[in-house]
């Protein structure tokens, strides 16, 4: 039985059929009990994953033939846009196309967290990196040292509130209100270095609102992101990201190896 709230799911594509097709399939697989409207932003592919989309009766697919690979990741962003414009849905979440969906449960937390209080408006959870507490604790370390040094170089200029942004709901899955959104013409396109969900974060947070998280620990029982993983199914290698690229495409290798990811690759029946 569906649950009465209509959510919208947008996910930008450029020709990842290798990862679209488990992506949408284990949507497609989890998401009985949610009244789902599956919007796909295609930025100019001219491979046959755009006729895989084609043949999806239950997405609604939006071309935009006139985008380019030069134009990423500001095409990201834009879709997400777009997206947001034409969705129908009460609650909005931006997504990857290398995000899959484990549990029969997975918007559960989105949801429970969004409706937490009155002024959370957005949820969702940080990277999807499973690490240990002292890996933790030296990063935060490291990383106050060098923000330290940028305070005093006068680098870092960024104001309390964007700084506040820090743990916020990362866009490879998260949800927003979409009322709210469309009422404080929220954007993800970004502003300076920042984009994406923490644009949206700091937008939220100035309109005296809250954009929520969960623990990553209970993102990773739901779902599995891989992170840049377009960049181990394209051949364009960029030389100065190589080392990044190579650990990109050994998680790839790692992930699609699973058996529950391989059942989703060969299940043809879940596009139907």
């Amino acid at each position: 039985m569906h649950l009465s709230e209509k959510i919208t799911i947008c996910i930008p594509h450029w020709q990842a059929e290798e990862f679209m097709k488990p992506c949408l399939r284990s949507i497609r697989k989890h998401s009985k009990k949610y009244d789902l409207e599956i919007i796909i932003i295609d930025n100019g592919s001219k491979d046959q994953s755009l006729e895989y989309l084609k043949s999806l009766p239950w997405i609604k697919l939006i071309e935009r033939p006139d985008e380019t690979p030069e134009n990423w990741p500001k095409n990201v962003f834009t879709a997400w846009n777009h997206g947001l414009e034409l969705a129908t849905g009460k609650y909005y979440i931006t997504m990857h196309s290398d995000v899959f969906v484990k549990s029969d449960d997975w918007l559960d937390p989105f949801l429970r967290v969004i409706k937490s209080g009155s002024n959370v408006v957005a949820s969702g959870s940080s990277k999807l990196e499973i690490t240990s507490a002292f890996y933790k604790i030296q990063k935060r370390v490291v990383g106050s040292v060098i923000n330290c040094l940028k305070s005093f170089l006068f680098v870092n200029k960024q104001s309390k509130i964007d700084k506040d942004a820090g743990n916020y709901p990362r866009d490879y899955c998260a949800m927003y209100e979409t009322h709210f959104m469309r009422e404080h013409n929220v954007c993800f396109i970004p502003t300076g270095r920042i984009g994406g969900g923490h644009q949206v974060a700091i937008q939220i947070r100035e309109c005296g609102y809250e954009a929520e998280v969960f623990p990553v620990q209970e993102m990773d029982q739901v779902l599995a992101h891989i992170a840049h993983g377009t960049s181990a199914i394209t051949d364009r290698i960029n030389l100065s990201r190589k080392r990044k690229q190579e650990v990109v495409v050994k998680k790839k290798e790692k992930l699609f190896a699973s058996p529950w990811i391989q059942e989703l690759v060969q299940d043809s029946s879940l596009d139907r």
